[in-house]
């Protein structure tokens, strides 16, 4: 017996609602269901009404389960034996998006010849206007593609196009379109050639070892690559040569062992130009980490680089300068782009399945990020889609995460000097305060009837008991000795600094590595508060005569380096902080040994070049190429407390080396106090 007889006459929206059934072993919400074939909840059920007579024949049921979803009911053989029916049968789209989907498959397919309508209202067993109408939406998809569908009345339609344009319209479809719910996309869909499928998931599954650093959609991505390359090479439609453009290093390797794969598994041969064009789409895939691959040639390097400072520009201009402090967020949103470029140019829209939560959960934070990705736009001449933009957000979330983490640490707290002796007592107090906590605690007097003005203090700092207010009360002897030192430092520790003291995470490596370490920590900052220093320049200087300066001062043994460095950073993106009134210099220089902080404070309170628009002073900061991480992160948290200290930044324009200097000493001492006790 035919053994699809058994499911002749059902509907093939039902056919795909049991298959989803079937390969789930937990109940599926109606909504899911709903969701998967593009339908309506009623659709379903109604749909499913039709489903007795065919589980019946098997002895199976499907079962309804109050607020978890609809389960089958039957055994692992009945199971096995209902998949094995339904993978005999061919089914049609169920969905438009599905239909869309075969109809552009079959018009690539077909590209260069006329059909006539009827050709693939046959194949799709819809009708001709229906085609008609589905040709529409697609060219107006297609619209911007290199790809053309030409109507010729009474003759047929035709599709033309590049091959590589034909192979990027195709590919991103079916990113868009073609989930399979666990199915194979020539058993889902139509596409050609079920034997090309399973050698090109054997290829990768081989190649495991080598891809492992795809993303599961850049795996999905590479998949049906091979599958449209193979499918189209076994046709003799290549990608003539000189028309594509390779990536480098590892992509090209990759390529090539893939390209080989492809040759020995399914009898063909590829020309250079193929794996050229699969070297750029290796490129195009999003990578869990950084990934092994060598990053691509210094002109993309430098290319993504500078795109990125000006999204980071554009992202917000208040926060700016602060962000490209951050390593994290300049390195890795410069790796996505140099993956995203050639997405972009090739129209290739990958989805995102967090977007809808990014979008709903973050809208400042998408708006922002939307503004930033005008510059690619801008560069390519070319809109950037929803997906692309949530991917990138991701990235800006992840910096700012950083900052926030950094600004609760770093919050500048305001105390209230509150003496029942007389104000006399109380300024005496505040001048021991302020001396002692001096970059940690703003402090201010107030009289014991003044309760109206507390409402700005975070806690009250008094030498009587205080009953007439909710604040928190640190009380202390009017002489502070060191235990009410103390207990003003707990107050300080506990509204400030709330997420010191977690634990550090666990690592694997010896006892003698993590002391190593520790000691290099020690040397660095060390070093970094040796070489703290506030030194004056002339506030005609120009912008190239302030970097030799700096270069000159604070790296001697390497100032042309160091000079081209932030020569090249300010190519990129100006270090000029107009909204914070200063100049930011921050780079890395291979041959230096030591970290700098310093402050250059021009004569006479600003820069006069009109370059340098009216800037107050200059932060420089340098890093060894090599260095732990804990001094990177220091480096950030001192570049934050710029923007959520307004006393520090106060203290940078004036050049007040002892306020600078306090902030600078508080900041390293916390990086060092998180190792105490956590060694053993």
């Amino acid at each position: 017996m035919d053994r699809t007889a058994h499911i002749s006459g059902f509907s093939p929206r039902l056919l795909r609602l049991l298959e989803f059934l079937l390969r789930s072993a937990e109940p599926v919400k109606v909504d899911a269901l709903a969701s998967a074939l593009g339908t309506s909840r009623r659709t379903v059920f109604r749909e499913l009404e039709n489903a007795d007579p065919l589980l019946t024949a098997f002895k199976a049921a499907l079962v309804s389960i109050p607020g978890k979803g609809i389960v089958f009911a039957g055994n692992d053989e009945t199971r096995q034996k209902l998949l094995e029916v339904l993978a005999g049968y061919k089914p049609q789209p169920v969905s438009k998006k599905e239909r869309l989907l075969r109809l552009l498959i079959e018009l690539v397919g077909h590209s260069g010849e006329i059909k006539k309508l009827y050709f693939y209202s046959r194949t799709l067993e819809v009708s001709e206007s229906t085609v008609s109408n589905d040709l529409d939406e697609l060219e107006a998809w297609l619209s911007g593609r290199d790809v053309m569908i030409t109507r010729k009345s009474g003759i047929g339609v035709q599709c033309d196009g590049a091959e590589e344009s034909l192979r990027a319209a195709l590919l991103s479809r079916f990113m868009l379109d073609g989930d399979s719910g666990g199915k194979s996309y020539t058993s889902a869909f139509g596409f050609p050639g079920e034997d090309i499928e399973v050698g090109v998931r054997e290829i990768l599954r081989r190649k495991r070892d080598v891809i492992d650093w795809m993303t599961s959609e850049s795996v999905c991505l590479i998949s049906i690559y091979l599958m449209v390359m193979i499918v189209r090479a076994q046709k003799g439609k290549m990608i003539p040569a000189g028309q594509a453009v390779g990536g480098a290093g590892g992509r090209n390797a990759l390529a090539g062992e893939l390209a080989a794969e492809a040759e020995k598994t399914f009898s063909i041969t590829l020309p250079e130009a193929e794996r050229q064009a699969l070297s750029v789409w290796i490129q195009a895939c999003r990578s869990k980490q950084e990934g092994p691959l060598d990053p691509g040639p210094a002109d993309q390097q430098e290319l993504a680089r500078h795109l990125t400072m000006r999204m980071i520009d554009r992202f917000d201009p208040l926060i700016a300068a602060i962000l490209k402090t951050n390593e994290q967020l300049t390195r890795l949103l410069s790796r996505h782009l140099e993956s995203a470029l050639p997405r972009l140019n090739r129209g290739v829209d990958i989805p995102n399945p967090l977007k809808p939560e990014l979008v709903k959960n973050y809208p400042e934070v998408y708006e922002k990020t939307c503004r930033a990705v005008k510059v690619l736009e801008e560069h390519l001449g070319l809109p950037v889609r929803s997906n692309e933009i949530s991917f990138i957000q991701i990235h800006f979330l992840a910096a700012l995460a950083v900052l926030g983490e950094q600004n609760t640490r770093r919050r500048s707290l305001r105390a209230w000097i509150v003496c029942a002796a007389g104000i006399g007592m109380s300024y005496m107090l505040a001048y021991q305060v302020r001396k002692r906590f001096k970059g940690d605690l703003e402090v201010e007097v107030s009289a014991y009837d003044e309760t109206d003005s507390w409402d700005g203090a975070d806690f009250l700092i008094s030498t009587i008991p205080v009953t007439e207010t909710d604040k928190p009360i640190v009380q202390v002897r009017p002489i502070l000795g060191q235990q009410d030192y103390q207990k003003i430092q707990d107050a300080i520790n506990a509204f400030a600094f709330t997420k010191r003291g977690e634990e550090l995470p666990t690592r694997s490596v010896s006892l003698e590595k993590r002391l190593d370490e520790l000691i290099e920590i020690f040397i660095q900052s060390k070093r970094l508060l040796k070489n703290f220093a506030v030194v004056p320049v002339k506030a005609g200087c120009s912008f190239c005569e302030l970097i030799r300066f700096a270069a000159a001062r604070f790296s001697p043994e390497n100032p042309k380096a160091v000079c081209r460095s932030l020569a090249a950073r300010e190519a990129l993106s100006t270090q000029v902080v107009d909204e914070l009134g200063i100049v930011l210099l921050h780079t890395r220089c291979t041959d230096n040994e030591s970290s700098v902080f310093a402050v250059i404070v021009p004569e006479g309170g600003s820069f006069t070049d009109a370059y340098f628009k009216n800037t107050k002073s200059c932060v420089f900061m340098l890093l060894p190429e090599k260095i732990p991480k804990e001094m990177t992160e220091l480096m950030g948290r001192i570049s934050s407390a710029l923007i959520d200290m307004p006393f520090f930044l106060q203290a940078v324009k004036s050049g007040d080396r002892e306020g600078i200097q306090a902030v600078l000493e508080r900041e390293i001492s916390e990086t060092i106090s998180q190792y105490e006790g956590k060694l053993i």
